[in-house]
């Protein structure tokens, strides 16, 4: 029984991990129409800006925090301003915007890789490599960090999408960008917010999962199949949806490699599997956009 638990416990805290990148997608996703694969790529820098701030040069990890946040935030305004909006003001195809934000996941992984090398670089937790026992439930430190910290994220921005003027200009945007942008709200202004959210949160998630997997610069493709697998499963449309994918995902995969009688290395297909049977079977997820409520 005490073995379950702790699979649930680091089941759950893998879960809040996808989850936090399937959030990072649907932040950017819902007001924009676009497909950001690059916010695996955003987790990876967010990894190897733990690896600096808190192996090289190591300061509080609360700084470390606010420093990568705001440093994603950063690199994510600029990516929309330096590749998306070009694009956008040129009347370019919806595809066009993709298509650039998936060279800029090779932009992403070329710069690390010759910055950093192709070796692991390892990141500390928040609270050392110690254990935590509440009652049966047992298991790491950064594990209990991890499910906290998100958490702490989800209810924050479920809370700025529904008790905010500002998130309910963001839900506007996303029912409807022409009659938002005749109501008066400024669709440059959100996409670029909506940009920049994404890469602090992508980066957040990198910043949790580094220390379990460490820093590596070919680590963003499978966070950005697992983030997107999670959003599919939950529902493109809603923030709880992002969270309960990854949950859902989570627990198939550390199950599976527990107790399946699979080869491990199989069990890296089960993302790509529950994507088709979601695309194919129930493509608008488990939880739907209010808007396709009825």
């Amino acid at each position: 029984m005490r073995d379950f638990l702790e699979l649930v416990v680091s089941a759950t805290a893998s879960g809040c991990v996808y989850a936090l990148v399937a959030l990072a997608y649907l932040l950017i996703t819902r007001p924009t129409g676009i497909i950001n694969f690059a916010v695996g790529e955003w987790a990876m820098v967010g990894a190897f800006g733990g690896f600096l701030l808190l192996s090289r040069f190591p300061i509080p990890y609360p700084v470390a925090i606010g420093l990568i946040l705001l440093g994603m935030f950063v690199v994510g305004g600029l990516t929309e301003r330096l590749t998306v909006r070009p694009l956008v003001e040129a009347g370019a195809p919806p595809l066009a915007p993709i298509l650039a934000l998936l060279g800029m996941l090779v932009v992403f992984r070329e710069l690390i890789s010759l910055s950093f090398g192709p070796d692991p670089q390892p990141v500390p937790p928040a609270f050392g490599f110690g254990r935590l026992e509440l009652g049966m439930l047992a298991g790491s430190h950064q594990s209990f960090f991890i499910i906290a910290l998100t958490a702490v994220v989800f209810t924050g921005v479920w809370f700025f999408f529904e008790r905010t003027l500002a998130g309910k200009s963001f839900e506007a945007v996303a029912i409807d960008r022409r009659a938002a942008a005749l109501m008066g709200i400024n669709l440059r202004l959100v996409t670029v917010l909506a940009f920049c959210a994404g890469g602090a949160v992508a980066g957040l998630a990198g910043l949790l999962v580094a220390p379990n997997v460490s820093a590596h610069y070919l680590m963003g493709l499978p966070l950005a199949i697992q983030g997107f697998t999670a959003l599919v499963i939950g529902g493109v449309g809603r923030v709880e949806g992002a969270l309960l994918g990854g949950l859902i995902l989570a627990f198939v995969e550390q199950f599976t490699v527990r107790y399946a009688p699979v080869p491990p290395g199989l069990a890296m297909g089960v993302p790509l599997v529950l994507l088709i049977g979601f695309l194919l079977l129930r493509p608008t997820g488990l939880l739907l956009a209010r808007e396709a409520r009825a």
